[in-house]
């Protein structure tokens, strides 16, 4: 007499075998993607460690995955989307902490969270969009917040450094002189590491034109390419570098007057819509109340 209380034996144990198998599977794969990220990841928490601000750790969490999906398929990335990430890393000057292979890793495995995110929210779809929509922009929301930090730190302050190299130039120090002088009296900034890389360049061997040329690649910035090239101009033909230094510091000066009157003249455009939808709203609301009280209570 068979029964339907459960299913035959030898079912039951091809199930369990084969989930036995999944589960060993699984853990060769882990181990593997361990043995393959650990030396990688060292890597990159030496890099992180060196940098002043650290990675966030929702990209620290998703760092061995990401290494190690990259370390595969990091050779096969196209090679205008690797320059394009790299461009954008080194703008927000994490090129060394963040690969770019790694963060395309990156990229991907948010956009793979948001399709799944939208797929699983069938019953609200506009929730599952709008969630879905926010995990897979959400990496390059960051890098673009990191860009933007980091360039409004060196601009504010350039005219600094530069009216502090001009001066020691103007004091009768030579340029690298000049350089170690103004840098080692900066505060930490993106702007102090990357002079000091141009005196390690210059360090190494490199000439002065080859070190300021790297750092215009690096902080690729108007003001700073500017100031770069009017440098290399002056080194090429023998000029006075302090009084070319001593026009840039003029300008960086009346650069940085002309953005803080555009930000204090953008001010109050930004405030109308906070005007408009919390403050005068509150103030009607408690003006009326009184009115609408004594409405109320009249027979």
């Amino acid at each position: 007499m068979i029964t339907n209380g459960g299913p035959p034996g030898g079912v039951a144990w091809l199930a369990a075998g084969l989930a036995l198998t999944a589960t060993v599977a699984a853990l060769l794969l882990l181990g593997r993607i361990a043995q393959v990220a650990a030396p990688r990841l060292a890597d990159a928490r030496r890099a992180v460690a060196g940098t002043r601000e650290p990675l966030p750790g929702w990209v620290r969490l998703q760092l061995p995955l990401a290494l190690a999906i990259a370390a595969p398929l990091g050779p096969r990335l196209p090679q205008l989307l690797r320059q394009r990430l790299h461009r954008w890393l080194r703008a927000a000057e994490l090129e060394e902490a963040l690969p770019a292979q790694v963060f395309a890793v990156v990229l991907a495995l948010h956009a793979a969270a948001g399709t799944l995110l939208v797929l699983l929210a069938r019953d609200v779809p506009l929730a599952g969009v709008l969630a879905g929509g926010l995990v897979a922009a959400w990496p390059g929301v960051w890098l673009r917040d990191a860009i933007r930090r980091r360039e409004w730190q060196i601009l504010r302050d350039l005219p600094v450094y530069v009216d502090m190299l001009t001066l020691a130039l103007e004091a009768g120090s030579a340029l690298s002189v000049a350089l170690q002088v103004a840098t080692g009296r900066m505060p930490e900034s993106p702007l102090r590491r990357a002079f000091s890389r141009v005196q390690n360049d210059l360090r190494s061997g490199r000439s002065r034109v080859e070190a300021l040329r790297a750092l215009g690649e690096r902080v690729d910035l108007p003001p700073v390419t500017s100031l770069v090239a009017a440098l290399v101009q002056a080194e090429s033909s023998g000029g006075s570098l302090s009084a070319v230094l001593r026009s840039q510091s003029d300008q960086r000066l009346n650069e940085r007057f002309a953005r803080a009157e555009k930000l204090a003249l953008e001010a109050p455009v930004k405030l109308l819509a906070p005007l408009i939808l919390c403050i005068f709203p509150c103030t009607f609301l408690v003006l009326a109340f009184p009115v609408a009280l004594r409405f109320l209570e009249a027979p």
